[in-house]
């Protein structure tokens, strides 16, 4: 199995950028560190079409900016729903 999608980029400032998502609908999701003082944080962005009908329309991003435990909440409910999926066999 690859691991290309856990194998981040560095930025001048030396934050880690995991690279794009691809989403069905023609967007992406892209996950990285934040910079916030107030402690370890990170950004879920998301870009999709503004049409998820029409892939080439113009794209709208939304951004969420989650403290660590936040994001293990996240990564633990994705964990319970792949592992649940009702359409897994």
């Amino acid at each position: 199995m690859s691991t290309q999608h856990t194998e981040p980029t560095v930025t001048e400032r030396g934050f880690r950028h995991m690279p794009d998502i691809p989403s069905t609908t023609g967007g992406h999701v892209r996950v990285y560190e934040s910079s916030a003082a107030s402690g370890p944080h990170i950004w879920i962005r998301t870009e999709q079409p503004s049409d998820l009908n029409d892939p080439s329309s113009d794209p709208v991003e939304a951004v969420a900016h989650l403290p660590l435990e936040a994001a293990e909440q996240l990564r633990d409910q994705l964990t319970a729903l792949i592992a649940n999926h009702y359409q897994n066999d």
